[in-house]
């Protein structure tokens, strides 16, 4: 197509070519009427001609024309159906886009990632108000303002959903990529559809790294129809669980187990970033563009401040293991963090202290109960015989006494031998202190006393006031974090895989990990909802719980494997494999590399995929290999022989 820079189109005047894609050529023009720069996007002749590409030009002047948002491209004029040349105007963005920017300039941070995406969650809320789905979310799509303010354009495959005649049935539009896997397989869409791009555009700013990738588009469809992706945290440590679990929701391959609106989705981006003192705003984000490099380092000192502060604020509450986690995230950033390296050398402490606290109890508790076994008999019992019905009753316990020859003294409950009790007997640590020197020999109160703590500790928390200055309180800093006030239990019912298989794999709900021990797992349900996954090699699961899912009953979650990936071992180069059984039908008869063979897919419920598989080399005799593949990766060691 000969270039249009230096022609008029009706009122514009083409400047200069700026872009071009498979369907268009977009120029900067000048509108001569009202005298301002302008886009103007120009349909190919050769597909101007063809009724169904006008039409696509057409809805996507209908569908931008409705949007007025400052994250969305403005639209100002449109040719007409019946126009010699076919083409839309919009506003001239002086910038670059995203692409652009990933290939250039992009420094793999979360809150960056957070940040952008949380904007175009904003601009696909207001576009899915208006009954619009974009459908072909990625960064080829989002500018880049000169003053870091991001606009999502190309609405050309949009589907206008109160309007279904404007879609392309049965056509795979857009890119391999960002597709979602109902845009592969044909099912119904609807805004859901655009958060799936979402997640893996989040996924890619926060690791700089696509989810699916593979050699060919083919492989790369087949990875998202199989939810095959690595963690996050694989490629980037400085991901955390909490972002974790946003892209896995936005990742799962069955809408309902998706975030169920683009609303939901920006809410709990904008939480991850007011956890870590980051204003979601086109302003910090254009802080961000101005001055990418310094503004990270920034960044980095900002969250680990603020990091730091909130795992302090973990050890007051008592919750031990989330200060840990916090401190973690710090030290990924800054391994010399004077602040988090003292806070986690104090946990080390403690937790070694609790330790020896936790053995001594042990210890104690053991003793305690068959000294109060003791006590317990009733007094008819042959062991009491010379013991007369005004002998001290079970409230006031005996005891040895060394000094008096073996004879016994009664144990006064006032003497001040109250001691705090252990661990093991009362479900509470000691965190004091004194706690170390009492396990390590260092205190006055003999074990014996303990004894008499542990029996009046039990004694008094049947006592119906509850404000009882006998019950001791545990201290915040340590010990077993106290379960969160908004926590209710939750029963999740596992399903797809036997009890056996599923022992081998952890059960995450939110941010805790849960050792699978039966197909009924009792979990914290921390509310208002949370993500149930599993993340391994093998298999998967993803479903959002909500406080109703779990009052309703257990709630099902169902284990699905993941494709069987084969790696050849001993194969010599420029062997070919041909899959005649087992596979999936685009695979099945079709000579492929064996380092490019795509993975097989395993039905739900199956623990193994039989296939049939034959090896060619021009120099080598055929070799046929009848195996069941397991899910996840697999090695086949062969030896062929030569013609």
């Amino acid at each position: 197509m000969a270039s249009l820079a230096g022609t008029q189109i009706g009122k514009y005047d083409m400047i200069e070519e700026v872009g071009h894609g498979g369907m268009a050529v977009v120029y900067r023009g000048f509108d001569r009427v009202l005298k301002r720069e302008v886009a103007v996007k120009v349909l190919h002749p050769h597909l101007a001609d063809r009724k169904e590409s006008r039409l696509r030009l057409e809805r996507e002047a209908i569908a931008v024309a409705k949007l007025r948002h400052e994250n969305i491209l403005e639209i100002f004029d449109y040719s007409g159906p019946e126009a010699e040349a076919s083409y839309i105007v919009t506003e001239f963005i002086h910038g670059m886009t995203l692409k652009e920017w990933v290939d250039e300039t992009l420094d793999p941070r979360p809150a960056v990632a957070a940040l952008i995406v949380h904007r175009l969650c904003l601009a696909l809320q207001h576009a899915h108000r208006t009954g619009i789905v974009h459908r072909d979310i990625k960064p080829e799509n989002v500018m880049i303002r000169e003053d870091g303010v991001l606009k999502l354009m190309d609405f050309g495959i949009a589907q206008i959903i109160d309007n279904q005649k404007l879609t392309l049935t049965g056509q795979l539009i857009g890119s391999p990529a960002y597709m979602a896997p109902e845009l592969i397989s044909g099912r119904p869409l609807d805004q859901r559809t655009d958060l799936f791009s979402l997640g893996i555009l989040l996924y890619q700013l926060a690791t700089g790294r696509l989810p699916f990738f593979g050699r060919n588009p083919h492989e790369v469809l087949n990875r998202i129809a199989d939810g095959d992706y690595p963690p996050a945290a694989s490629l980037c440590p400085l991901v955390d669980r909490d972002l974790e679990d946003i892209i896995a929701l936005s990742l799962a391959s069955d809408p309902d187990e998706r975030y169920q609106s683009v609303e939901t989705f920006g809410q709990q981006l904008a939480h991850y970033l007011d956890e870590i003192e980051v204003e979601p705003t086109n302003a910090e984000l254009a802080r961000y563009f101005r001055a990418p490099e310094a503004y990270v380092v920034e960044l980095d000192e900002r969250v680990c401040a603020t990091l730091t502060q909130r795992a302090h604020e973990a050890v007051g509450r008592g919750d031990t293991a989330r200060a840990i986690r916090l401190l973690g995230r710090v030290l990924e950033r800054d391994a010399s963090h004077a602040g988090a390296t003292v806070l986690l050398e104090r946990l080390r402490k403690r937790e070694r202290r609790n330790r020896r606290a936790l053995i001594m109890g042990a210890s104690v508790a053991t003793f305690g109960l068959v000294f109060a076994a003791i006590q317990m008999i009733p007094q008819g019992d042959p062991i009491d015989q010379g013991k007369g019905p005004g002998s001290p009753s079970t409230a006031t316990h005996d005891r040895a006494d060394p000094d008096a020859g073996g004879l016994a003294r009664p144990l006064d409950p006032s003497s001040g031998a109250e001691a705090t009790p252990a661990a093991s007997s009362t479900g509470t640590e000691t965190h004091s202190d004194d706690a170390e020197s009492s396990s390590t020999g260092g205190s006055t109160t003999s074990p014996t006393s303990k004894v008499a703590s542990v029996t009046a500790t039990n004694t008094t928390t049947t006592n119906n006031n509850p404000s009882s200055d006998r019950v001791k309180k545990p201290r915040p800093g340590g010990g077993t974090p106290p379960r969160p006030p908004e926590a209710t239990a939750c029963r999740i019912a596992l399903a797809g895989l036997p009890l056996p298989t599923a022992r081998n794999l952890d059960l995450l709900v939110g941010r805790r990990s849960y050792d699978i021990e039966s197909l009924q797992v009792d979990v914290e349900f921390p509310g208002p909802f949370t993500v149930v996954r599993i993340s391994d090699k093998r298999y998967t699961a993803t479903r959002r719980i909500t406080q109703a899912d779990c009052e309703a009953g257990p709630v099902s979650v169902t284990i699905k494997p993941q494709a069987a990936r084969v790696e050849f071992s001993g194969v010599p180069k420029d062997t070919v494999v041909v899959c005649r059984s087992g596979c999936s039908p685009a695979q099945q008869g079709r000579n492929q590399p064996v380092r490019r063979f795509v993975p097989v897919p395993i039905e739900a419920g199956n623990l193994r995929q039989p296939v049939t598989l034959v090896l060619k080399h021009r120099d080598y005799e055929p070799m046929t290999i009848e195996q069941d593949l397991s899910p996840g990766p697999n090695t086949i060691r062969v030896s062929m022989v030569p013609r």
